[in-house]
């Protein structure tokens, strides 16, 4: 486990379990869900190199097929590395560096590198796929945060899931969904995403232009930035090669309300 602190805050990076941020601390209050019976289920961890769901567990490219293990039964989610062990590139006080393989399941090989910035104003992170071939590529993050008071998300359009409970590949209006049923993923923020707690507010930023927001647990809220929306492996994949990495970027920004006079 590897310890940050930056002022006020803290966060833990856990290496030997998906290279995902364990704990992130603003000011003393605890922004994760921290535990969890199942390794998708808390945290913020890497979603690579694919994010969301695949649908059956199939995909394919260039005139090859290839499936992946149905590790949420009929489909594959969440890509090979959120319960893999990572190795520990550089780290100091604030910032780590982790690097993992994308393992034994994905049909190309590649890797993955996760850093992480810990600062006053809040937390970095950076995902760099690189490849040996030609390959699909997404990724994604998957922060579990404590449920907040309120919330402003606000996008410009969404992908509908179908009868599977897989997005959709068009895109349509942003409807009137009702708090508490949300799981779908949307595009193009209109604004800065926002979380909103007692004592501080958490602001959203990603270089990816889709999210997914999961908010039917009654103790948790997922605000899922993608690289592209689930299933994307099936129409409209960025591929790396071992010329072109891709890099993405999230950022989490903490701020303080302001005491009213």
């Amino acid at each position: 486990m590897i310890e940050l602190a930056a002022g006020p805050h803290t966060a833990r990076v856990d290496d030997e379990h998906g290279g995902r941020v364990a704990s992130l601390i603003f000011d003393g209050h605890e922004v994760l869900v921290t535990s969890a019976t199942s390794p998708l289920g808390w945290g913020s961890y890497p979603m690579v190199p694919f994010a969301g769901r695949i649908r059956r567990g199939h995909f394919r490219f260039e005139g090859r097929d290839h499936s992946m293990p149905l590790n949420m039964a009929p489909h594959a989610i969440h890509g090979t590395v959120f319960e893999s062990r990572w190795s520990i590139v550089d780290a100091d006080r604030t910032t780590c560096r982790l690097r993992c393989d994308l393992g034994d399941q994905w049909p190309f090989t590649g890797r993955v590198e996760h850093t992480v910035s810990l600062h006053e104003g809040g937390i970095d992170h950076e995902l760099t796929v690189s490849a040996d071939e030609p390959m699909p590529t997404q990724v994604g993050w998957h922060p579990w945060f404590v449920k907040p008071l309120s919330s402003r998300l606000t996008f410009r359009a969404m992908h509908r899931r179908d009868a599977e409970g897989i997005a959709e590949a068009h895109e349509s209006a942003v409807l009137d969904l009702v708090p508490g049923t949300i799981d779908d993923c949307f595009v193009d923020p209109q604004e800065i995403l926002t979380l909103g707690y007692e004592t501080f507010r958490l602001e959203l930023t990603s270089t990816c232009r889709h999210w997914v927001v999961y908010d039917e647990p009654p103790h948790a809220t997922c605000v899922e930035p993608q690289s592209g929306p689930p299933d994307v492996l099936n129409h409209a994949p960025l591929v790396v090669t071992s010329a072109e990495p891709a890099t993405h970027r999230f950022t989490i920004t903490w701020l303080p309300h302001t005491p009213r006079a």
